[in-house]
């Protein structure tokens, strides 16, 4: 045993030369703060997290890179890169991106995680990593990459020496702005209810009357908001019967069923007895009540979410102009493995019936990004296209962002930025729902007061959405972040950074990386955000390069 350690010592001791013989280096840089991060404010009261100290990784990670000279101007090149997430080793959305667990099973979280670049558990070469040919001509390059998302980071150069939260991403895409943001929110669930409801009120009275729909709409609005509350099935199940007598007692109603030769007591049992044989479907996870529900609730989200470009995406082709008088071209092109499978297993519509919504989809992406950057002054015009956005499988025929960038150095010790966004969905037409569309604004500035000392503040706007054609006055989100950077070295700093997002009643924007976690303290991710609340950080950290 002592022999091999020391066989597998020695070996290593003349790996190292050899790797930095090749042009291979090791490189990365470790990012840690110890944070009070919480998220109040929420739509839903019970939702609300409250403020809680926790170790924050700002994207550490760890990667190889390397080249080979092939002639006078061609050179191959590489990179692998990993992030490592030190202050837990999960990944770096944390220990579970599955969701909390509901009375109806667990939550299906298949679009709440769509729109961040990060989602899941660790695993190797999960950043830019790709192989590459360079010359006089420009550079080529395949693998895993990241497209869009990131073009105004010039901007905000301080991310990359801070924790992410520190960063307008927060509201730039990449984030989740939603009027229903999980199968559990009030919304959703009021409108799920009530299209589960309808056959089985009707099935219950064995008539179709003038109030089927008013008692629907009043059983399915309570036992919605009780199931969004966290309610178990028991206590909705109660307050749904005390629902029941209050409908059928009620004057109006009362003599509408007698019309139509059902007494109030009638009715009433009629209707308990459906919903206690509804219920024990609806709440136990695997039945074809419990799947049409779970179904529905996505199909809500969808129709009245927003879906984000702009993420790292596998299978990329990038190329890159040389530099024309600071000015670079970059295209990429990404596409899906999924090619070919149907599109819209759900549909938009309360009967799950919309057959002409399916289709074969064909999800493919592409970049066109010009950048320049010279004499202290930097702009940039990135367009990016989704076809088929597999992860929204089929709602969307595409989606597409425009961003503008644009900063300069007043001094050398002073400079600022804007940047502006629009970011827009278009729904698969059979669908019949207009565009989605939302605009963003950033401006960002620093200013260095010694060698030693920076401090950089950042203010960002997302617009009210557009919302099928309609402005929803209760979407929009404001960031703000003021950080102080002290250097210790070249390649250390310690920084100090305060940053919110306030939003609106029907939006979910968090911070970019590390959000605040969900109440049951098992998701550290930027997608959660409860509907309404107001992230805030503030952290104290230290940043590391190598």
């Amino acid at each position: 045993m002592q022999r091999s350690l020391l066989a597998c010592a020695v070996l290593a001791a003349f790996a190292l030369p050899t790797l930095a013989d090749n042009g291979v280096v090791v490189y990365g840089k470790m990012t840690l703060g110890v944070e009070a991060a919480s998220a109040t404010g929420a739509t839903l009261a019970n939702q609300n997290i409250e403020r809680r100290m926790r170790v924050t990784d700002g994207a550490s990670t760890l990667g190889i890179r390397g080249s080979e000279e092939i002639s006078d101007d061609l050179s191959a090149y590489f990179q692998i890169e990993t992030q490592i997430k030190p202050d837990d080793s999960c990944g770096f959305a944390g220990c579970s991106t599955t969701g909390k667990m509901s009375s109806l099973g667990q939550v299906d979280d298949r679009y709440s995680s769509i729109t961040s670049p990060h989602t899941g558990a660790s695993r190797f070469a999960n950043r830019p990593s790709f192989v590459g040919l360079r010359g006089g001509w420009g550079q080529i390059q395949f693998g895993r990459m990241d497209m869009y998302y990131e073009k105004h980071v010039p901007n905000e150069l301080h991310l990359l020496r801070t924790g992410l939260n520190t960063t307008a991403l927060a509201v730039l895409g990449s984030n989740q702005l939603t009027n229903a943001v999980a199968a559990n929110d009030t919304v959703v669930a009021q409108k799920t209810f009530n299209a589960a409801l309808t056959p089985i009120i009707t099935n219950a009275l064995g008539v179709s009357t003038p109030v089927n729909a008013a008692i629907t709409k009043a059983l399915a609005d309570g036992i919605g908001a009780a199931y969004a509350e966290g309610k178990t099935p028991a206590q909705i199940l109660a307050g749904a019967a005390g629902g029941v007598t209050a409908l059928v007692s009620n004057p109006n109603i009362a003599a509408v069923l007698m019309q139509n030769g059902l007494t109030p007591q009638q009715a009433g049992a009629a209707i308990g007895g459906a919903l206690q044989v509804a219920a024990s479907q609806v709440f136990t996870p695997g039945t074809a009540l419990n799947q049409q529900v779970l179904n529905q609730a996505r199909a809500y989200t969808v129709q009245n979410g927003f879906y984000f470009v702009g993420h790292r995406y596998n299978n990329v082709i990038q190329y890159r102009t040389p530099s024309m008088g600071g000015l670079t071209v970059l295209g990429a092109y990404h596409t899906r493995e999924e090619k070919g499978q149907d599109g819209v297993a759900y549909v938009l519509d309360p009967s799950l019936s919309n057959a002409s919504a399916t289709r074969k989809i064909d999800p493919w992406g592409a970049e066109l990004t010009l950048h320049y950057m010279q004499k202290g002054v930097f702009a940039s015009l990135s367009l990016m296209h989704d076809n088929d956005p597999y992860a929204m499988g089929g709602a969307l025929d595409s989606a597409q962002g425009i961003k503008a960038a644009y900063g300069m150095y007043f001094t050398p010790n002073t400079r600022a930025g804007v940047v502006f966004e629009r970011q827009i969905n278009k729904y698969n037409a059979a669908l019949g729902f207009d565009d989605n569309v939302r605009d963003a604004w950033v401006i960002s500035g620093s200013h260095k007061f010694s060698p030693k000392i920076e401090v950089i503040g950042t203010y960002a706007v997302a617009l009210d959405a557009e919302m099928h054609g309609v402005k929803n006055r209760e979407s929009g989100a404001k960031y703000a972040q003021l950080t102080g950077i002290y250097t210790l070295s070249p390649r250390t700093n310690l920084f100090l950074t305060y940053a919110k997002v306030a939003n609106e009643a029907e939006a979910a924007y968090n911070f970019y990386v590390s959000g605040a976690v969900q109440p049951n303290g098992d998701i550290q991710s930027a997608q959660f955000s409860p509907r309404g609340a107001n992230p805030t950080s503030i952290q104290l950290g230290m940043n590391h390069n190598f």
